[in-house]
């Protein structure tokens, strides 16, 4: 085969090319996810403890959202629907809250599912619209690697919200493509208040659709829909276990009121969304911009709608203090969609027959396809240098030896001083009915923002209400609001690599 003929080959099947490495991309991701998920490292997406208490406290039948200024002194940061189906599977399998390992399975298995239930949906959809399986496979591949290389998706409450937004974006196409008829609509409003349920970033996917019937003059069914979103938001407060309304929105807004950062959004948001991902930035506001200047059909504005608010909302967000790049996923989704429909288009062909654009955006697809497996590969490999199963049987030893040897009743609170390298991290799960302070950094950061107070927290010190403190072997007992715990405690035994000081009464 002589050279001209292998370059036009390549013209002709490029994108093939990149759909099959991009299909032996994705299996490797799904491999590396799956070893990661079964390992026992305790947070492989980022604060994983503030997804698994929940749902360990669910599984036991216990209230998630308490006055944070009491003891436990805990923060329920997020909306309830994620943790009550992980939890509901639990108690399928008959799981209990101890079984802290299985509880970490439950979630992950669960949240690679809907990941992977998310990017078909997408896929589905834009072979619905377009009729071409490569694009839909495409598209679906390349929402997979992105998703799983920002790793927000992994036992996380961000698994499920994705999978909420892709039915979004398919009633809101069908609601489109039928406009005699407002029933779809009643699904889209449906989906974008259970999506709040799940995450409070979700209430973003209302908002969307009611700026667009503004824009549209839509009033009346702007009018009906607000309504039936009150009803929907109103019925879930009523079947979730939000066990106190005020204490729930205490916690859902305290709880992630942390300040802002120029440096954090800059160090987990600008420089891997830039460097990384800029070509699709920069594609969909080129094609956001043409959608809007031959105002195309009413879904190709509703996404063009969409995307520029999801981009907005996620900005605006990604500057907290503990948000990331993953923050983006919404507008990710969107914004593939976006672009996908638009090179797919009939009027469009002539432009994307451009051997140079195809080769471009085959290339890019290669690229993304090598780089996010290893991107991945890579993360967990450096997390796994400690043998984060030793530390989980010594840390449950130590959870084992206070319940049976020390009979820790309900009521007996123990505080467990933060350690280096994920030390201590397993005792709050192993303990989380007694835990005092169980998510410690987001406690810091309200008690530093001053968006709650815990002058309880001393209060219970001085008055040596802390039944017990579980410090690092050698290590003087400390707190993270740095206060003194003094006389109040005594020594009182040494598991493993753990100091067990006791109530000095």
């Amino acid at each position: 085969m002589g050279v001209n003929k292998i370059l036009v080959w390549l013209k002709e099947n490029c994108l093939t090319l990149a759909l099959i490495f991009g299909l032996i991309s994705s299996l490797v991701l799904v491999a590396v996810k799956i070893q990661a998920s079964l390992g026992y490292h305790p947070d492989i997406s980022g604060s994983e403890g503030s997804t698994i208490a929940p749902i360990q406290l669910l599984t036991a039948d216990r209230d998630i959202y308490l006055d944070p200024e009491s003891a436990p002194f805990r923060l329920t940061q997020y909306t309830p629907l994620y943790f009550v189906i992980v939890a509901f599977c639990c108690k399928l399998v008959n799981w209990s809250a101890v079984d802290v390992h299985y509880i970490y399975l439950a979630s992950r298995f669960l949240s690679n599912i809907f990941s992977l239930l998310a990017v078909s949906v997408i896929g589905l959809l834009v072979f619905n619209i377009t009729k071409k399986k490569i694009a839909g496979f495409l598209s679906a591949l390349f929402l997979y690697q992105i998703l799983s290389s920002w790793f927000l998706t992994i036992s996380r409450p961000d698994s499920l919200l994705v999978l909420l937004i892709s039915f979004y974006l398919w009633a809101a196409y069908l609601a489109l493509k039928d406009r005699a008829n407002d029933n779809w609509w009643f699904l889209v409003i449906f989906i974008s208040v259970s999506a709040f349920f799940v995450k409070q970033s979700g209430a973003i996917l209302s908002i969307t659709p009611g700026l667009f019937w503004i824009l549209n003059r839509q009033w009346k069914t702007l009018a009906k829909l607000t309504l039936f979103g009150f009803a929907v938001f109103g019925l879930y407060l009523l079947i979730l276990p939000v066990n106190n309304v005020a204490l729930f929105f205490t916690n859902i807004i305290g709880g992630v009121a942390n300040s802002a950062s120029w440096n954090w959004f800059y160090d987990w948001t600008l420089q891997h969304w830039l460097l990384q991902f800029a070509p699709l930035l920069v594609a969909n506001a080129l094609v956001s911009a043409y959608i809007i200047y031959r105002k195309s059909s009413p879904f190709y504005l509703f996404l063009t709608l969409a995307s520029f608010m999801f981009l907005v909302f996620s900005t605006m967000a990604a500057f907290k203090i503990g948000a990331g790049v993953g923050y983006y996923q919404d507008y990710l989704m969107v914004s593939v969609l976006q672009i996908t429909l638009f090179i797919c288009e009939t009027y469009n062909k002539p432009l994307f027959n451009n051997v140079f654009l195809k080769a471009g955006l085959s290339l890019y697809l290669l690229v993304a396809f090598f780089y996010c497996p290893l991107f991945v590969h890579m993360k967990y490999k450096a997390g796994n240098y400690m043998n984060f199963e030793g530390i989980y049987i010594e840390e449950r030893d130590v959870a084992n030896y206070l319940y049976s040897e020390k009979k820790l009743q309900d009521g007996d609170w123990v505080y467990v001083c933060p350690g280096e390298n994920f030390r201590g991290y397993f005792l709050n799960q192993f303990l989380v009915k007694n835990i005092l302070i169980p998510f410690p950094d987001l406690v810091f950061l309200a008690d530093k923002n001053g968006t709650f107070r815990y002058d309880k927290f001393k209060s219970m010190a001085v008055n040596k209400q802390i039944k017990y403190v579980i410090a690092n072997k050698g290590t003087k007992p400390v707190n993270i609001f740095d206060f003194d715990f003094g006389q109040s405690l005594r020594y009182s035994s040494t598991i493993g690599s753990f100091d067990i000081y006791e109530a000095n009464n």
